[in-house]
């Protein structure tokens, strides 16, 4: 009640603040208008106006318009610079006191870029035509998204933007995305290019969909690499951006509902000890319990009519001190969303017979709480130092009943009984960045930032019971893990620094060239401890499997009177983890269409992991200490203003994770798995070729083709075990991936319309290719396989309308995405591999613009709701087998946003 007394007074100070700070009287405007790019009549956000001779500027907000205040009487020259267009004046401007002029610009491009407005470039990420020019300046091979996108497209978090991305898709039940055939380990996440912690000691990565698009201005997915980006990757850096104030200041506040077709009318089941704002108790007996004193209940609660909910409120404002702006921009917001399917379970011997055939039902439910504040001041042009905070609290539960056959309800021949799997997963973010660059002198600039991280990462209380079925009826299952309460956390520091000295190279072209050194320093230090409680049943109490009830049995009483036994068990590891890089890169234009980037990094790695685990039977401690040498080559030539080559070559590698060169058993609720301290890690080399086609500022046709080597991979794999457990291991000498990325964006049409309207109509298309091939010793088939999660075909696309008159507009678009059959895990032990079968998926996004102030969105999601299915093949008959198969039902959502 206290944490939520907190919260409520927390919203209410900042809902008071905001209307204090955003409704406070407006100085006098002397200037308004709006700025457009002359073809496609779109507005440029960020675009810089400023008064000529003074320091009186601002930029653009998301609709192109801007204004300024506080100009004496008299003429003036109005400057509009905007990145990758002709700098436009307007002479001899008549500012009168008490009147307003405006002055509306449409911008020409202009293949030479001004080297002086290129921070402005870092604010302007929200629009599709900025993020296209930057990739077309960029010497490195990237791909980005902006908020502009994401909100056209209906994305709300970073996970689903990066899945619009050619080359990457997102395995279900998997947290993080696949790169090119290469899964969580071969990527790396990072906010505002320093790296960020994983909430979850089963994944490297943390999850992308801590990320809303409330906080997001763009996410680029960097494939090639460079020495000035971390080394331990193979697949993509995806970096997300933070939100900045854009223009004077603004204030908008916004809410959505919305319901799933499949949980609207549901059953829904609903665990104990988690609060509608997604904080669970943790409270636990500890290791010299005298009772059974746990605080939550086994029973979970029913409840119906659960409604998707997400309110924000953002903004920010511009302040000058002596002419030089310092800015500021907030955001906070709540979302709540509820899930419930249907699942059927099935396992099979190696022949193809069924060992387990159970029905099951899930309730699920996701709430976050976001925070994110952004300071910035600039002196002169030429310094700049800016601070984000972040705080993300993130939180899922899940409730699971299952019934049917499991070759382990060993109590009668039928081998029945009943399941149910309570988890939640509670995480809580703190990330601080300080990022800086100073302009020395005209020769030299230098580049410095750190950030600290703290993450605490939680599994509290989950609840695993088991009944067989008898000739009594459903009694309590007997055995080691079948009835259990478990309780995990996770606590990371993470430190990072960066710093580089960059000396510019007088060219005849673009003023691109520059000597760069630097220094990247990580130091982590983070511990993990598990709780087991182990509910061992003696005595054989009847349920009624109609009405389950645990709390009916593991209680006090039932404790004291020995019909069930409670045994303790706690595992615990620490990780100490340094990386320091040291990197010198030449970026030099040969001619006017060729700019080459080389560099050389050096990496020093060293990772100790001291552990006490699995009931302690294995104590001790591992390391890893290793030096890296890691060129990269990255090339560009322009055959002309609208076809680019590019041209990539790097080698980098990959670490194990800390918990899996550590003994450790990690139970999860889908499958249990041990550390290997043999791990090794793998060396990786990369060569990338791109061929751009620019069709105009809003177009764009690629083809992609790329190579990967990989020698020792690393893997999950199934091995020899009484247990059952997964393990990890360098599967193969080495893997290969090889592949073709294609990707068009296409106006259909567009015209222009009085009233600085438009109407058009664009198509979005993009998709890959990719082949994946390791000789796996320990795999049935020791020939060769795909690599886990890597799907063969990847295909996306969208198709949309824009209609725009005055202060109202129209937006609807269709999104849709494909994926083909992949490798969901390798087979091994004589078993098949398990495919994760391809499916469709269909959204429906549109927005209104009402006028000034307010529009209204609207949202369809998985329309076609596709079935989702596991199979595997029998070796008996060949005959494929339903594994996992549920559908998850189609979101529909409306929403209400204010705009001041």
């Amino acid at each position: 009640m206290k944490r939520l007394r907190n919260w409520i007074s927390a919203a209410a100070f900042m809902t008071l603040a905001a209307v204090q700070v955003f409704g406070a009287e407006e100085t006098e405007i002397n200037i308004r208008g709006r700025i457009k790019d002359q073809k496609s009549k779109e507005p440029l956000i960020g675009a810089t106006v400023q008064i000529v001779g003074s320091n009186i500027a601002t930029v653009t907000d998301i609709d192109g318009n801007f204004q300024l205040s506080g100009i004496e009487d008299g003429i003036y020259d109005i400057e509009i610079k905007y990145v990758g267009y002709k700098t436009a004046v307007k002479r001899q401007v008549k500012i009168e006191d008490n009147k307003i002029t405006t002055l509306d610009f449409e911008m020409v491009t202009d293949d030479q870029i001004l080297s002086d407005v290129v921070v402005v470039a870092k604010a302007n990420r929200e629009s599709e035509n900025v993020t296209l020019l930057e990739q077309k300046r960029s010497v490195v091979a990237v791909q980005a998204v902006g908020a502009q996108e994401l909100s056209r497209k209906g994305v709300s978090d970073a996970q689903g933007a990066v899945t619009k991305i050619s080359g990457i898709s997102q395995q279900d039940g998997v947290k993080n995305v696949f790169v090119r055939g290469l899964g969580d380990r071969y990527n790396i996440t990072t906010l505002n290019r320093f790296p960020i912690p994983s909430e979850d000691p089963e994944y490297k990565n943390i999850a992308l969909d801590f990320f809303t698009t409330d906080i997001i201005q763009s996410v680029e997915v960097n494939k090639a690499f460079y020495s000035n980006t971390l080394a331990d990757v193979a697949g993509a850096n995806i970096n997300i951006t933070s939100k900045e104030l854009t223009g004077e200041g603004k204030l908008n506040v916004s809410l959505s509902g919305g319901l799933n077709t499949q949980t609207v009318s549901s059953d829904f089941l609903k665990m104990d000890g988690v609060n509608a704002f997604g904080f669970a108790g943790k409270t636990q007996p500890g290791e010299n319990f005298d009772g059974y004193s746990f605080s939550n209940s086994l029973d979970p609660s029913r409840q119906n009519l659960q409604i998707n909910q997400s309110y924000a409120i953002s903004g920010g404002k511009k302040f000058r001190i002596n002419g030089n702006p310092l800015s500021f921009y907030l955001v906070a917001s709540h979302n709540r969303n509820y899930t419930h399917y249907d699942e059927e379970v099935r396992n099979t011997t190696t022949t193809g017979t069924l060992s387990q055939d159970m029905n099951g039902n899930i309730s699920q439910v996701e709430t976050n709480q976001l925070a994110m504040a952004n300071l910035e001041y600039s002196h002169d042009n030429r310094h700049r130092i800016a601070y984000n905070f972040m705080m993300v609290h993130a939180a899922k539960e899940s409730v699971g009943e299952y019934l049917g056959m499991d070759n382990d309800y060993q109590s009668s021949d039928t081998y029945e009984g009943f399941m149910r799997r309570q988890q939640a997963n509670d995480n809580l973010l703190f990330v601080n960045q300080l990022n800086s660059k100073w302009e020395l002198n005209k020769k030299f600039d230098l580049n410095a930032g750190l950030s600290y991280n703290t993450i605490k990462g939680s599994e509290p209380d989950r609840r695993i019971n088991n009944l067989s079925k008898t000739d009594k009826g459903y009694v309590p299952m007997r055995g080691t893990g079948v009835q259990q309460r478990y309780f995990s956390e996770l606590n990371e520091k993470d430190l990072n620094i960066r710093m580089s000295l960059v000396y510019k190279i007088a060219d005849r072209f673009e003023q691109n060239s520059n000597v760069q050194i630097g220094y990247m320093g990580r130091i982590i230090d983070d511990g993990f401890e598990a709780a087991e409680y182990d509910m061992s049943a003696v005595s054989q109490s009847v349920f009624d499997i109609s009405d389950v009830r645990f709390d009916d049995y593991y209680n006090q009483t039932n404790y004291l009177a020995n019909n069930f036994l409670l045994d303790y068990n706690l595992d615990e590891y620490s990780v100490k983890k340094n990386i320091h890089s040291a990197y010198a890169e030449a970026t030099y234009q040969l001619t006017s269409g060729f700019i080459a980037n080389i560099g050389l990094k050096y990496d020093d790695v060293y990772m100790k992991v001291d552990y006490n685990v699995n009931r302690g039977g294995s104590k001790g401690e591992q390391k890893i200490d290793k030096s890296y040498f890691l060129p990269s080559l990255n090339l560009r030539y322009n055959i002309n203003d609208s076809h680019t080559l590019r041209l990539a070559a790097s080698k980098t590698y990959t670490l194990p994770q800390s918990k899996e060169i550590s003994p450790y058993r990690y139970i999860s609720v889908s499958f249990k798995s041990q550390g290997n301290p043999d791990l090794k890690p793998s060396d990786n080399y990369n060569i990338d070729l791109k061929w751009d086609w620019y069709l105009s500022p809003s177009e764009l046709f690629s083809i992609t083709g790329f190579y990967k080597y990989i020698k020792r991979p690393i893997s999950r794999i199934e091995v020899a075990s009484a247990g059952g457990f997964l393990s990890y291991q360098n599967i193969a000498d080495h893997a290969t991936a090889a592949g073709i990325e294609a990707e068009l964006k296409k106006d259909l049409f567009a015209r222009q319309l009085p009233d600085n309207g438009l109407s058009k109509l664009s198509l979005g298309v993009n998709g890959a290719y990719t082949y994946t091939r390791a000789k796996v010793p320990q795999a049935t088939d020791p020939t060769g396989s795909q690599l886990e999660g890597a799907a063969p075909w990847i295909v996306n696309a969208d198709l949309s309308y824009l209609f725009r008159k005055g202060t109202k507009s129209l937006s609807t678009a269709l999104v849709f995405n494909y994926f083909s059959d992949r490798i969901y895990t390798i087979g091994t032990q004589g078993y098949q591999d398990i495919v994760e079968n391809g499916i469709p998926t269909l959204d429906f996004i549109a927005s209104t613009q009402l006028g000034k102030y307010f529009s209204i969105s609207v949202k369809a999601r998985n329309l076609l709701n596709s079935t989702h299915q596991l199979t595997r093949k029998g070796n008996a008959d060949n005959k494929e087998v339903v594994l996992s198969k549920y559908k998850r039902g189609m979101d529909f959502s409306i929403g209400l946003s204010c705009n001041f």
